[in-house]
């Protein structure tokens, strides 16, 4: 007989309950991308996701609540991305890997469809929130231990505490400000190259972008 798997069987309760949560995130999505930010409230919420206010709030407490989490959600799951992708790519150049760092960093927080971009405007508004705040610096060391790590691989410039402080805020804060002013640059080249040059210059001050990169396959 084969091996019984070591995974815990979910039970119905929690299937439902996961079902709920997802209808939840479903609905602030849809909301915020046909009616905007304005037309978000806990009623709006619970019809569209088809459960009573009642049962929405034993899930959360409040319209802010279910905003952080499905933003605590999409952090760890785009991380989990990033590092998949960046694994693969030991052979590349680091501006190669860099690349794809800030590629895949703007699709997932300013650029790609419309309704991650209302979503991303919203969160980015958020991050006063201590919650926020600390998803904001798990993204950032997560952004550093790579840049260090493609400096010990390619034989760079190691980073200091203060250039990586520095360099990952600002990265983050440029995204930011084009995804609150809804600015036509996150589509644009020049702003993906311009970040991409950000990261090279800390890694090897003075390189500088080479003529014609390209992405890696």
């Amino acid at each position: 007989m084969p091996a019984a798997s070591s995974a815990p069987r979910r039970s119905p309760r929690q299937e439902r309950s996961q079902f709920t949560v997802d209808a939840i995130f479903e609905a602030v999505a849809r909301i915020v991308a046909t009616q905007g930010e304005g037309a978000l409230t806990t009623n709006r919420i619970a019809e569209l996701a088809g459960v009573s206010v009642g049962s929405l709030y034993q899930y959360f407490p409040s319209k802010d609540a279910i905003l952080l989490a499905m933003l605590d959600q999409h952090c760890d799951r785009v991380m989990l991305e990033l590092d998949a992708l960046l694994a693969r790519a030991e052979a590349w150049t680091p501006e190669q890997q860099v690349r794809l760092y800030v590629r895949h960093y703007l699709q997932a927080f300013g650029g790609g469809p419309h309704e991650g971009r209302a979503l991303a405007r919203l969160s980015w508004k958020l991050d006063y929130r201590e919650s926020v705040l600390i998803s904001v610096r798990g993204t950032s060391e997560r952004l550093a231990l790579h840049l260090q790590r493609m400096a010990k691989e390619q034989q760079l410039q190691a980073p200091s505490a203060a250039q990586l402080f520095v360099l990952t805020r600002a990265f983050m804060g440029a995204v930011r400000s084009a995804s609150l002013e809804q600015s036509p640059l996150l589509d644009s080249g020049e702003f993906e190259e311009a970040l991409v040059g950000l990261c090279l210059a800390t890694l090897a001050p003075g390189a500088g972008l080479r003529g014609g990169a390209t992405m890696a396959p």
